[in-house]
């Protein structure tokens, strides 16, 4: 059901932003689409997120990727 969401762009709502990492200075960061609810449905995790994203932003996400429970992306024409 979520491999149809691989090539989509979809609103998300950013639940929690990550620290830069040590050795390339990339953020990541978690949400989830509008239709899924905190700590119960998949989460969507984001790749070199801009500094500065705040959890609670909207972002459009392009799905590059999914497994049986989340989805993985980056924020649509960052990719």
């Amino acid at each position: 059901k979520l491999a149809a969401k691989v090539g989509r762009t979809l609103p998300v709502i950013i639940d929690e932003v990550g620290e830069p990492d040590e050795e390339d200075g990339s953020i990541g960061a978690t949400g989830r689409s509008q239709a899924d609810a905190p700590e119960i449905d998949g989460h969507v995790y984001l790749r070199d997120v801009p500094q500065g994203l705040e959890p609670g932003s909207f972002v459009d996400v392009l799905v590059e990727d999914a497994d049986e429970h989340d989805l993985y992306g980056v924020i649509a024409g960052q990719a």
